[in-house]
């Protein structure tokens, strides 16, 4: 017994990548920036602290350092208008750290020194060593900050020194600090908050877009609406392109291949008819005479539709070579039309690139030669040229050119020539609906001479 097998059709989305490609899986755009948003917050947190710190210590700094000048001058003045004693002096200084907490030591002219007594008198005598201005004496666990001024011209004075400890006034910053630290995470959290809404209010418009592509899919619209932020335009404008090629493709292939069956069956009902009577009689040889052209037309037609059927239109991703392609399309023409001459006026270097499928390419350029080399007298010319808007590619012939009536009836949109009937008109339906899949326009009109000249303008892609 045979074994049944099954298959299952797995959509486009669902299906794992080809060997070798390894995608990474497409990740939320909310929820990355909630992962972003998350560590920079961090990180300015981070930066937060250390500027805080940085700004409040250099700001307490400053602040001590004026509190101890003034201290200093006043005590200065003191001396210097009093003239105390010695021990006048020690109660001063003792009187100084009940009250304010300070060190204070005192060079006298004299060379004596007097300082605090409830302080490291090691540590304190150390100042005399420090050059004048802001300082720093170990203290135990504590560091003791100061201001030294030297008097050079006093005859009672050497130098002053006030000194107090770090950690009596870190209480104040470190206060000031948390409360900064708090007030920047609730401005972060407000930050977030602004962030994330204005992330949504941002995005809003995809939510609108995936209803647009829900509503294309079940048929209640054709395009989508052009009508988003201008950051999705381009994206917009290129989906409604290829939706419009993508129907025309539809039409044209639900056209021909009405036309085909159409053709074949009226090819194969008069080869039938004939074909009916060989019981009878056999074929005459205008009937075989006539069975053979009808098949040879058949042939034909049948072979003009499928070039029709090929085209492509505007493909994102693809690029032709315009100068390559047109030269090996004329060496063609050159052994088709061996009495003509084929002449290409490019600036454009051969490898130039340009947005559109080869095969459109080479059938524009092939239907547009062939038509030139049926009808001019000796001469074919194809020029192409990049101008500010896109392409350019004219060819123009020295024969009897086109006639108005004939140019209207090729440029109408929707004009379906004979399409059975070889001559000048038959290529140029394939000429014009490439043209019309790339949005590009044909222009028709007179060569300088005398002939046709036949103007294909392709555009940038948006």
């Amino acid at each position: 017994m045979a074994r049944a097998t099954f298959s299952k059709k797995i959509p486009l989305a669902e299906r794992p990548n080809e060997p070798g490609q390894h995608m990474p899986a497409p990740k939320s755009i909310r929820r990355t920036a909630i992962q972003y948003g998350a560590v920079f917050s961090l990180v300015y947190f981070t930066l937060i602290f250390f500027s805080h710190a940085y700004v409040i210590k250099q700001l307490s700094d400053e602040s001590r350092k004026q509190h101890l000048s003034k201290e200093l001058e006043n005590f200065q003045a003191i001396i210097e208008a009093e003239a105390p004693t010695t021990d006048d002096i020690r109660n001063m200084i003792h009187q100084f750290e009940m009250l304010l907490g300070h060190a204070i030591v005192i060079e006298t002219a004299s060379g004596s020194v007097l300082a605090s007594p409830n302080f490291d008198q090691s540590q304190l005598q150390g100042a005399a060593e420090k050059p004048e201005g802001f300082i720093h004496i170990a203290q135990g666990a504590n560091t003791l900050f100061g201001l030294k001024r030297i008097f050079s011209a006093s005859e009672k004075l050497a130098s002053i020194t006030v000194l107090e400890t770090e950690g009596a006034l870190s209480e104040r910053p470190l206060k000031a600090h948390l409360t900064l630290l708090g007030a920047s995470a609730v401005l972060l959290a407000i930050l977030l908050a602004l962030i994330g809404t204005t992330t949504h209010l941002t995005l809003k418009p995809i939510s609108k877009i995936k209803e647009d592509l829900r509503r294309l899919q079940s048929g209640k619209q054709s395009r989508l609406n052009p009508h988003v932020p201008e950051e999705f335009r381009p994206l917009i404008r290129q989906l409604n392109d290829l939706l419009e090629l993508s129907n025309r493709r539809l039409d044209r292939h639900r056209r021909l291949n009405s036309d085909l069956s159409h053709l074949v069956k009226t090819s194969i009902s008069a080869n039938l008819a004939i074909l009916s009577d060989i019981d009878t009689l056999p074929p005459s040889r205008e009937d075989i005479v006539f069975m053979t052209s009808n098949l040879r037309e058949l042939d034909k037609s049948l072979n003009y539709r499928m070039s029709k059927a090929d085209i492509s239109g505007r493909q994102m991703g693809r690029t032709c070579m315009p100068v390559e392609i047109t030269a090996s399309v004329i060496t063609v023409m050159e052994k088709i039309f061996p009495d003509t001459v084929f002449r290409l006026h490019t600036t454009l270097p051969e490898n130039f690139n340009w947005p559109m499928e080869r095969q459109d390419l080479s059938e524009l350029l092939g239907n547009l030669l062939e038509n030139g080399g049926k009808w001019c007298q000796t001469t074919v010319d194809v020029t192409i040229a990049r101008t500010s808007s896109g392409l350019s590619i004219e060819v123009a012939d020295d024969g009897p050119g086109i006639s108005p009536e004939a140019a209207a009836t090729v440029m109408n949109r929707g004009t379906r020539l004979d399409e059975t009937v070889a001559g000048f008109g038959l290529g140029l339906s394939i000429v014009s609906e490439i043209v019309e899949d790339n949005l590009g326009q044909m222009n028709m009109g007179t060569s300088k001479n005398g002939g046709a000249s036949i103007v294909i303008l392709l555009p940038l892609p948006d």
